[in-house]
């Protein structure tokens, strides 16, 4: 116990000392940047008045009315309509719009005769899915509501009631509702994933540099006779800031009505903490031959980044094949990740989470054992030279 209270105060020591990353200073201050900055950047949390170009062949004044019902429309502007044919492509270049609604000729002579149905045609920008997601949605809802108010006339002559027309002008539709994120608020999700990757990004930092430094400060060896207990001791002060951070702006963002959190945030926090000492572990395992902290902070890439991209947060998990799925669960953000959801969003129980807290703890022992390995070997190796030199 006298060793692992000295590893951790040694690393404390580090800490203030000046000659080593200050974490209890970054570890707040990139938290409370980061949420404040992307709450600003991100404050729409969707794609508001997302801007589409129209070609419309017809020309006739239908297609005008129409141009204009469907500008006024939520999350919809038409930036500009072109009365004759145009490659889609120009107008989506650049940025310039996120598609391109066409309207094809003889649309009001077709609609005023009733003989036929006309289609309407979207070119869409698909070079990111995630921006035509409203305009989309807003176009499959909108353009057959249109529609369906031009026969109206028609069908009311067969002497049917509201219900009646309704149900054969729209024999069925569907109405969706969003379970978790209804205002389709941006810190919620987006906001909240960056907090904790950037949070994340320093400390999986801080602790691929701690076996560098030990080696530079001729500690490396004090370290090891320790055993590997008081070596995976010296994360706790890094994961206790890691968690006190990142429970910091949690709150905030509560209590200033930023962040819905509907489960039980004392049930959620064991998690940060475990990720964060899953961090520090798997930094000494990735760091372990670095001569030098500079040297241990370029396996950087290896740590942090590939959790924050299958963890759910840049694209569905779902696409990825399951065998995918289950090596993410090798990197720790992904678990971080996927508590949240459980607790914040979809408000789980501790009782619900019981099982994935036993995985958790499972793949913490996993990476303990290796440590102890890499432990056992090196003061093996630290006895031979030992010998050697006597």
């Amino acid at each position: 116990m006298q060793n692992i209270i000295k590893s951790m105060l040694e690393e404390l020591d580090a800490m203030l000392s000046g000659h080593f990353i200050p974490y209890y200073k970054v570890s707040l201050g990139l938290a409370a940047i980061v949420s404040l900055v992307f709450s600003i950047v991100l404050s729409h949390g969707a794609v508001f008045e997302g801007k589409i170009a129209v070609i419309d062949l017809d020309g006739s004044n239908y297609s005008t009315e129409l141009i204009s019902k469907v500008n006024t429309s939520p999350y919809i502007e038409v930036t500009e309509v072109i009365r004759s044919p145009v490659n889609p492509i120009t107008l989506v270049s650049h940025d310039r719009n996120l598609g391109v609604l066409y309207i094809p000729k003889g649309l009001e002579k077709s609609l005023k005769k009733g003989d036929q149905t006309v289609r309407l045609g979207y070119f869409a920008d698909d070079t990111n899915d995630a921006q035509n997601a409203k305009v989309l949605q807003s176009l499959n809802e909108y353009i057959p509501e249109l529609g369906a108010e031009l026969s109206v006339g028609k069908v009311a002559a067969l002497g049917l009631g509201k219900e009646g027309i309704e149900a054969i002008l729209s024999p069925m539709q569907l109405k969706t509702r969003y379970m978790f994120n209804p205002a389709s608020s941006s810190t919620i999700s987006t906001i909240i994933y960056f907090v904790y990757f950037f949070s994340s990004l320093t400390y999986g930092l801080t602790s691929l540099m701690i076996v560098g430094r030990l080696k530079v400060t001729g500690i490396w060896q004090t370290a090891i006779e320790r055993g590997f207990v008081s070596l995976l001791a010296r994360t706790i002060p890094y994961a206790l800031f890691y968690t006190t951070a990142l429970t910091l702006i949690t709150a905030v963002l509560v209590i200033f009505g930023q962040l819905r959190f509907d489960g039980n945030y004392f049930a959620f926090l064991p998690s940060v903490f475990m990720t964060g000492l899953a961090f520090g572990w798997l930094g000494f395992l990735l760091s372990w031959k670095t001569n030098n902290p500079g040297e241990g902070a370029s396996k950087m890439i290896f740590l942090v980044p590939p959790g924050f991209i299958m963890g759910g947060s840049t694209m569905a998990v779902g696409i990825m094949p399951i065998w995918t799925y289950y090596i993410s669960h090798a990197f720790p953000l992904v678990w971080l990740f996927r508590f949240f959801r459980d607790f914040a969003m979809r408000g789980r129980s501790l009782i619900d989470m019981l099982a994935t807290y036993g995985a958790f703890i499972i793949y913490l022992t996993v990476i303990a054992f290796v440590v102890m390995l890499f432990v056992d070997r090196a003061k093996k190796q630290l006895m031979y030279n030992n010998i050697n030199e006597t």
